[in-house]
């Protein structure tokens, strides 16, 4: 049958064929071997990304390491400014004392202390201590200046005055409701977090 045929026809044949034969080869040779090699090459990259990201995140590890240090300073600034007990009734006395060594400078005279029970403010625990006191009205001004700016964190959370004289309207009797704060979160806040 194939004698048969034309010589334009064998022509036509022959070069079908080796399209044919091409495109054999290509698809289950050259492709298969492309595809291969692009998964290689793409497999390479990947790692080489891999590695650069690795490198990248080495290479800040001195960045991190000094964030360490300034937490761990601002932590260590943090716990100085509360009172150093844990237990209430030790850090009310701290703060009594603290409220004493004041009255003393500041020339007032204190009638009278008393520690109240330990309240939450802010999810904090605070220490509050009410304090009766007799004094001018400069060496007050000055005894609260000194409450507000002492290095703990103390809150002056009330103060009621009175004249106790009416010839001298300087001499004030007045009740100062002073708070300081331990270290130590409210119980269902601490659950949360």
């Amino acid at each position: 049958m194939i004698k048969n045929l034309s010589p334009k026809d064998k022509k036509a044949l022959t070069v079908g064929g080796i399209c044919l034969l091409v495109y054999v080869i290509f698809v289950f040779g050259i492709q298969p071997f492309y595809l291969k090699q692009k998964s290689k090459e793409e497999q390479i990259e990947n790692k080489i990304l891999f590695i650069k990201k690795y490198y990248e995140i080495l290479n800040q590890k001195d960045y991190y390491e000094q964030k360490d240090k300034a937490n761990k300073a601002a932590q260590s600034a943090l716990s100085r400014r509360f009172l150093e007990q844990t237990k209430p009734a030790l850090a009310a006395a701290s703060l009594q004392k603290i409220l004493e060594g004041y009255a003393q400078q500041t020339s007032v005279t204190i009638e009278s202390v008393r520690i109240e029970k330990p309240k939450y403010i802010e999810h904090i625990q605070a220490v509050p201590v009410e304090i009766n006191i007799r004094s001018k009205l400069a060496n007050l001004t000055q005894f609260v200046y000194l409450i507000e700016n002492h290095e703990k964190f103390i809150l002056v959370e009330e103060v009621v005055t009175r004249r106790v004289n009416k010839k001298d309207p300087e001499e004030l009797q007045t009740r100062v409701l002073v708070s300081g704060f331990i270290q130590q979160l409210e119980e269902n806040t601490a659950k949360k977090i």
